[in-house]
């Protein structure tokens, strides 16, 4: 970590990330920190790069111009790092499908980030259709609460597909009640 990018991030997070937050509603200052946020990526350092997605997280969709950069240490060999990146790609790409599915949807193989991953593709509902196949066997994850948020990801992201349907059906005889009660939500949900 050097000096310089510490000064730039201890800047952006004075005053309980002002700045930051300044962002949301100024394309000037957005226009401003988020070239230098971007910058800030390249870093060798995990830990500038994990403060660095925290503060586009802050930020919010004003920062999507990092989208490209995120979605890249979606893959990281930093738990930590990827962690973050699957978080901030989500919050700052989430009206960029295009750029957010496939990054979001490689992570689900991931105990550190399964469950995030499949809020954000609930979340972008019918634009991460094209994760359907990824999501499927998660319906079978030995952890309650993966199945239970692949169930309600599954019902937003293809709603009308009678695979879908089907497979939600098959969710109601789950072993553990809170994938059944998930999955009989979904269901009067689609006037099953």
């Amino acid at each position: 970590m050097t000096q310089e990018e510490q000064a730039v991030l201890d800047r952006f997070n004075a005053d309980n990330w002002a700045m930051l937050y300044r962002c949301r509603w100024s394309p000037e200052d957005a226009d401003e920190v988020v070239p230098q946020l971007m910058q800030l990526l390249e870093s060798s350092d995990p830990e500038i790069q994990q403060e660095t997605l925290r503060a586009l997280f802050r930020i919010g969709t004003p920062a999507a111009a990092a989208a490209d950069q995120v979605a890249a240490l979606t893959r990281s060999s930093v738990p930590m790092t990827k962690r973050l990146a699957v978080l901030a790609l989500g919050q700052i790409a989430h009206q960029l499908p295009e750029v957010c599915v496939d990054p979001v949807a490689e992570t689900l193989s991931d105990p550190e980030c399964c469950r995030d991953a499949l809020r954000i593709l609930a979340y972008l509902g019918k634009a991460a259709a094209g994760a359907l196949e990824a999501v499927k066997p998660l319906l079978t994850n030995p952890d309650v609460k993966v199945r239970r948020d692949a169930v309600k990801a599954l019902a937003k992201m293809k709603p009308a597909n009678p695979q879908v349907i089907d497979l939600i059906h098959a969710a109601t005889n789950d072993r553990s009640k809170i994938v059944r009660e998930a999955a009989s939500k979904c269901l009067k949900s689609f006037g099953e």
